[in-house]
Protein backbone atom coordinates (compact mmCIF):
# COMPACT_ATOMS: atom_id res chain seq x y z
CA UNK A 1 0.00 0.00 0.00
CA UNK A 2 1.44 3.47 -1.10
CA UNK A 3 -0.45 4.92 2.10
CA UNK A 4 -0.61 3.23 5.04
CA UNK A 5 -3.69 3.34 7.86
CA UNK A 6 -1.19 5.66 9.99
CA UNK A 7 -0.71 7.93 7.29
CA UNK A 8 -4.44 7.99 6.84
CA UNK A 9 -5.57 8.35 10.14
CA UNK A 10 -2.98 11.40 10.82
CA UNK A 11 -4.20 12.91 7.41
CA UNK A 12 -8.33 12.45 8.83
CA UNK A 13 -7.65 13.27 12.60
CA UNK A 14 -5.40 16.59 11.54
CA UNK A 15 -8.88 17.44 9.25
CA UNK A 16 -10.97 17.47 11.85
CA UNK A 17 -9.08 19.09 14.29
CA UNK A 18 -8.78 21.99 11.83
CA UNK A 19 -12.49 21.40 11.65
CA UNK A 20 -12.49 21.33 7.70
CA UNK A 21 -16.10 21.09 6.36
CA UNK A 22 -17.13 18.16 5.08
CA UNK A 23 -20.71 17.08 3.29
CA UNK A 24 -22.57 14.81 6.48
CA UNK A 25 -22.77 11.64 3.98
CA UNK A 26 -19.08 11.51 3.18
CA UNK A 27 -17.93 12.30 6.65
CA UNK A 28 -16.19 9.59 7.98
CA UNK A 29 -17.31 8.68 11.61
CA UNK A 30 -15.96 7.32 14.98
CA UNK A 31 -17.31 3.72 14.08
CA UNK A 32 -14.74 3.79 10.44
CA UNK A 33 -11.47 4.88 12.59
CA UNK A 34 -12.21 1.77 14.83
CA UNK A 35 -12.91 -0.13 11.92
CA UNK A 36 -9.23 0.86 10.59
CA UNK A 37 -7.69 0.17 13.47
CA UNK A 38 -9.06 -3.42 14.80
CA UNK A 39 -8.06 -4.11 10.77
CA UNK A 40 -4.43 -2.74 11.43
CA UNK A 41 -4.68 -4.73 14.90
CA UNK A 42 -5.12 -7.72 12.87
CA UNK A 43 -2.10 -7.85 10.99
CA UNK A 44 0.14 -5.46 14.20
CA UNK A 45 3.73 -6.79 15.01
CA UNK A 46 3.95 -6.32 19.02
CA UNK A 47 7.50 -7.31 18.77
CA UNK A 48 8.41 -4.32 16.82
CA UNK A 49 8.53 -1.60 19.26
CA UNK A 50 8.26 0.90 16.39
CA UNK A 51 4.59 -1.22 15.44
CA UNK A 52 3.94 -0.47 18.66
CA UNK A 53 4.54 2.89 19.26
CA UNK A 54 2.66 3.59 16.22
CA UNK A 55 -0.42 2.43 17.62
CA UNK A 56 -0.25 4.83 20.57
CA UNK A 57 0.36 7.68 18.35
CA UNK A 58 -3.08 6.64 16.48
CA UNK A 59 -5.16 5.58 19.54
CA UNK A 60 -3.99 9.50 20.54
CA UNK A 61 -5.25 10.25 17.24
CA UNK A 62 -8.83 9.08 18.44
CA UNK A 63 -9.32 10.52 21.24
CA UNK A 64 -8.63 13.55 19.67
CA UNK A 65 -11.25 13.24 16.83
CA UNK A 66 -13.59 11.77 19.60
CA UNK A 67 -12.89 14.85 21.65
CA UNK A 68 -13.73 17.23 18.40
CA UNK A 69 -16.69 15.59 17.21
CA UNK A 70 -18.17 15.43 20.70
CA UNK A 71 -17.16 19.35 21.30
CA UNK A 72 -18.83 20.20 17.49
CA UNK A 73 -21.83 18.36 19.20
CA UNK A 74 -22.19 20.74 22.26
CA UNK A 75 -21.31 24.01 19.87
CA UNK A 76 -24.28 22.40 17.91
CA UNK A 77 -26.29 21.98 20.76
CA UNK A 78 -25.61 25.27 22.46
CA UNK A 79 -26.64 27.44 18.47
CA UNK A 80 -29.86 25.44 18.76
CA UNK A 81 -30.70 26.66 22.35
CA UNK A 82 -29.79 30.28 21.35
CA UNK A 83 -31.62 30.15 18.66
CA UNK A 84 -34.89 29.20 20.59
CA UNK A 85 -34.11 31.74 23.09
CA UNK A 86 -33.87 34.46 20.55
CA UNK A 87 -37.60 33.18 18.81
CA UNK A 88 -38.86 33.20 22.27
CA UNK A 89 -37.51 36.72 22.64
CA UNK A 90 -38.21 38.06 19.62
CA UNK A 91 -41.86 36.83 19.95
CA UNK A 92 -42.23 39.56 22.47
CA UNK A 93 -41.94 42.06 19.90
CA UNK A 94 -44.72 41.24 18.44
CA UNK A 95 -47.71 44.55 17.96
CA UNK A 96 -44.87 46.70 19.11
CA UNK A 97 -43.24 49.35 16.70
CA UNK A 98 -39.06 49.05 15.84
CA UNK A 99 -36.53 50.84 14.22
CA UNK A 100 -34.32 48.83 12.50
CA UNK A 101 -31.65 48.63 9.34
CA UNK A 102 -33.21 48.25 6.23
CA UNK A 103 -33.86 49.46 3.00
CA UNK A 104 -37.22 47.89 1.96
CA UNK A 105 -40.52 48.87 2.64
CA UNK A 106 -44.05 47.09 1.52
CA UNK A 107 -46.97 47.98 -0.36
CA UNK A 108 -50.12 45.56 0.11
CA UNK A 109 -53.70 46.16 -0.19
CA UNK A 110 -52.42 49.84 -1.47
CA UNK A 111 -51.36 50.33 1.99
CA UNK A 112 -47.93 51.26 2.63
CA UNK A 113 -47.05 48.52 5.82
CA UNK A 114 -43.58 50.63 7.12
CA UNK A 115 -42.42 53.93 7.01
CA UNK A 116 -39.01 54.73 5.46
CA UNK A 117 -36.74 56.21 8.08
CA UNK A 118 -33.67 57.53 8.90
CA UNK A 119 -31.04 58.22 11.49
CA UNK A 120 -28.78 61.19 12.27
CA UNK A 121 -25.79 61.71 14.32
CA UNK A 122 -25.55 65.66 13.17
CA UNK A 123 -28.60 67.84 12.44
CA UNK A 124 -29.16 68.92 8.85
CA UNK A 125 -30.95 71.78 6.94
CA UNK A 126 -32.69 69.41 4.35
CA UNK A 127 -33.48 65.38 4.02
CA UNK A 128 -34.70 63.30 0.95
CA UNK A 129 -36.24 60.77 0.98
CA UNK A 130 -36.09 58.90 -2.23
CA UNK A 131 -38.47 56.16 -2.83
CA UNK A 132 -37.55 53.71 -5.69
CA UNK A 133 -39.03 50.90 -7.31
CA UNK A 134 -37.65 47.21 -7.62
CA UNK A 135 -35.60 48.53 -10.73
CA UNK A 136 -34.25 51.11 -9.31
CA UNK A 137 -36.36 54.28 -10.79
CA UNK A 138 -37.39 57.08 -8.25
CA UNK A 139 -41.13 57.48 -7.87
CA UNK A 140 -41.62 59.30 -4.67
CA UNK A 141 -39.03 62.13 -3.38
CA UNK A 142 -39.85 63.43 0.57
CA UNK A 143 -38.71 66.57 1.64
CA UNK A 144 -38.36 67.65 5.10
CA UNK A 145 -36.64 70.70 6.80
CA UNK A 146 -34.51 71.29 10.11
CA UNK A 147 -33.95 67.67 11.25
CA UNK A 148 -32.47 67.43 14.88
CA UNK A 149 -30.11 64.61 16.07
CA UNK A 150 -31.77 61.01 16.23
CA UNK A 151 -34.16 58.12 14.42
CA UNK A 152 -36.85 59.88 12.68
CA UNK A 153 -39.44 58.57 9.94
CA UNK A 154 -41.55 59.44 7.48
CA UNK A 155 -45.02 59.09 5.96
CA UNK A 156 -45.82 57.42 2.45
CA UNK A 157 -48.64 57.73 0.79
CA UNK A 158 -48.16 54.91 -1.87
CA UNK A 159 -48.72 57.53 -4.28
CA UNK A 160 -45.80 58.60 -6.56
CA UNK A 161 -44.57 62.62 -7.51
CA UNK A 162 -47.76 62.68 -9.87
CA UNK A 163 -50.04 61.71 -6.96
CA UNK A 164 -50.93 58.54 -9.23
CA UNK A 165 -51.34 55.15 -6.47
CA UNK A 166 -48.12 52.65 -6.87
CA UNK A 167 -48.73 48.98 -7.56
CA UNK A 168 -48.73 46.76 -4.77
CA UNK A 169 -45.45 45.55 -4.35
CA UNK A 170 -41.82 45.89 -2.65
CA UNK A 171 -40.22 49.25 -3.03
CA UNK A 172 -36.36 50.48 -1.87
CA UNK A 173 -35.45 54.48 -0.29
CA UNK A 174 -32.17 55.96 -0.02
CA UNK A 175 -31.81 58.94 2.08
CA UNK A 176 -29.92 62.16 1.40
CA UNK A 177 -29.09 64.84 3.57
CA UNK A 178 -27.61 68.31 3.58
CA UNK A 179 -25.96 70.47 6.59
CA UNK A 180 -25.92 74.33 7.13
CA UNK A 181 -23.16 74.62 5.00
CA UNK A 182 -24.84 73.04 2.13
CA UNK A 183 -21.92 69.56 2.40
CA UNK A 184 -23.78 66.46 1.27
CA UNK A 185 -23.93 63.45 3.49
CA UNK A 186 -25.68 59.97 4.13
CA UNK A 187 -27.59 58.85 7.21
CA UNK A 188 -28.36 55.58 7.70
CA UNK A 189 -31.42 54.18 6.57
CA UNK A 190 -34.30 52.25 8.80
CA UNK A 191 -37.46 51.28 8.70
CA UNK A 192 -40.42 52.03 11.26
CA UNK A 193 -43.28 49.69 11.63
CA UNK A 194 -45.19 47.12 13.77
CA UNK A 195 -43.99 43.71 14.07
CA UNK A 196 -46.72 41.05 13.19
CA UNK A 197 -44.83 38.07 12.99
CA UNK A 198 -42.01 36.17 14.18
CA UNK A 199 -40.42 32.93 12.45
CA UNK A 200 -37.89 30.66 12.88
CA UNK A 201 -35.88 29.70 10.06
CA UNK A 202 -32.69 27.40 9.77
CA UNK A 203 -31.55 28.88 13.33
CA UNK A 204 -31.69 32.27 12.22
CA UNK A 205 -34.57 34.77 13.28
CA UNK A 206 -36.65 37.11 11.72
CA UNK A 207 -39.41 39.87 12.55
CA UNK A 208 -42.37 40.24 9.91
CA UNK A 209 -43.72 43.51 8.84
CA UNK A 210 -46.32 42.90 5.98
CA UNK A 211 -44.45 40.25 3.22
CA UNK A 212 -41.10 41.84 4.49
CA UNK A 213 -38.94 39.56 6.85
CA UNK A 214 -35.96 40.93 8.65
CA UNK A 215 -33.20 39.58 10.92
CA UNK A 216 -34.09 39.79 14.17
CA UNK A 217 -30.52 41.56 14.80
CA UNK A 218 -31.67 44.41 12.64
CA UNK A 219 -33.87 45.92 15.21
CA UNK A 220 -32.38 48.71 17.33
CA UNK A 221 -35.06 50.35 19.09
CA UNK A 222 -38.55 49.24 20.10
CA UNK A 223 -41.47 51.54 20.49
CA UNK A 224 -44.83 50.83 22.54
Amino acid sequence: MDQTISDILNSVGQQQVERTVVNQKSRIQKDDFLKLLFTQLKYQDFESSVDYKDLMSQLSILTEIEQAMNLNKQIEDLSKSISRMNFFYASNTIGKNAFLYADQIDVSGGEVQMNPAFSLDIPAKDVFVKIKTAGGVVVKTIKISNVSPGKHYVIWDGKNDAGNTMPDGQYTFEVEAYDSSGNKFKPSSLVFGKVDSVSLDNGAVFVGMGNIKFEFEKIIELRN
